[in-house]
């Protein structure tokens, strides 16, 4: 059965352990516990807008609940289904799974100011997994019961639902800037290639250029320029108009959409020769930045002024512990008490959401208030 990208991703990202810190590391750094809803015992947090809003989900209780937490910390319960996405205005894309057993159905709806829209094209299972400024959704649906093949693409804007031009069996519509544009990847079923596409309009999809190698191709992020980042196996990929650029032969870019940032800096991960996974920022136009985190370690996420979160882990495999790499200095973030701090998003105001443990295990969302930032020369 199909699985949340967004709740994939938080997974995977549960790795490592917290090193010892200068008295001073992160002193500056504000660390509160978001108010969890009754009833459940673990809320992770997912993404932050510029608003301050912080979206993430229940778990250990039941189904999901997608959480909102207003600026002033605030919880509300937007009901069942994991969080897929948030814009600036405010919008919050949730996906909820209907149906336990085949047929499998799942249905997204879009929350806003205390009501939601259903934008489901139909039956069966849907898959949408961005929103832009602009509220709309890219989705992909399929007519097999158990949704293993998402064979349509999809875009609502505007209260309507519009076929893409462009085909599975198997879609991942993953990106969409907010001029519209959607980024995905296509695998075939059996035979002929797989690779990234780009769908400029309604009516045009373009493949992407791609890279010797095998496997399937993911697309994490797309910018107002139009340019694309994303995956083929271990290789972590770039695309500006027609052109593809490998910015690591081993390495990955990031989960979500904060791979990337409008002015075309990327973060992710590079594998050393001692086969360990350092974070690395690729500057647009510029060399690969090591940005002094030991090792495991990986970048998650980067805002428009170039401040990057991520975690690290050091002696211990089992708690990362989350850093913020401002301007070539590393600050760590601190936790509740408990070993594990884990970053999942920023926004452009000093705002760090994420997922903290408490001296007891406890396992809270989180939000960290940074230092605000020397003033641009």
């Amino acid at each position: 059965m199909p699985k949340s990208r967004t709740t994939a991703a938080i997974a995977a990202l549960a790795l490592a352990l917290p090193l010892v810190a200068a008295p001073d590391a992160r002193a500056a750094v504000l660390v509160t516990a978001l108010p969890g809803l009754p009833g459940y015992p673990t809320h992770r947090a997912v993404a932050v807008n510029d608003l301050g809003q912080v979206i993430g989900f229940t778990s250990g209780n039941g189904a999901p609940h997608t959480v909102h937490w207003s600026p002033g910390g605030a919880a509300t319960d937007l009901g069942a289904g994991t969080p897929s996405g948030l814009n600036q205005v405010g919008q919050v894309l949730i996906q909820e799974a209907v149906s336990g057993a085949g047929p499998y159905v799942q249905r997204p709806r879009i929350w806003q100011a205390g009501g939601a829209t259903d934008i489901s094209p139909g039956s069966g299972w849907v898959v949408a997994s961005a929103i832009n400024n602009s509220g709309s959704v890219p989705m992909t649906t399929s007519s097999s019961s158990s949704g293993y093949h998402q064979e349509r693409a999809i875009l609502w804007r505007d209260g309507t639902h519009t076929t893409l031009p462009v085909s599975g069996p198997h879609l991942w519509l993953s990106a969409i800037n907010d001029a519209g544009v959607v980024a995905g990847a296509k695998l075939p079923m059996f035979s002929g290639d797989a690779y990234a596409f780009r769908c400029a309009t309604t009516t045009t999809c373009e493949r992407l250029a791609t890279v010797p190698g095998s496997g399937t191709y993911s697309v994490e992020a797309i910018n107002g320029a139009g340019v694309v980042v994303g995956n083929q196996g271990t290789q972590a990929l770039r695309w500006d108009g027609s052109g593809v650029t490998v910015l690591a032969e081993d390495g990955g870019v990031a989960n979500g959409p904060q791979a990337l940032n409008e002015r075309g800096d990327v973060v992710g991960w590079t594998r050393q020769f001692t086969g360990e996974r350092k974070a690395v920022l690729w500057p647009a136009g510029g060399k690969p930045v090591d940005l002094g985190v030991p090792g495991p370690s990986e970048a998650v996420a980067v805002n428009q002024r170039g401040d990057v979160i991520g975690w690290t882990s050091a002696a211990n495999p089992d708690a990362p512990r989350a850093f913020l790499w401002r301007n070539g200095t590393v600050t760590y973030l601190g936790s509740l008490g408990g070993a594990h701090s884990l970053p999942t998003a920023l926004n452009d105001r000093g705002t760090v959401a994420g997922e903290s443990t408490t001296a007891d295990g406890t396992l809270k969302a989180v939000r960290w208030t940074l230092p605000s930032p020397a003033p641009r020369r």
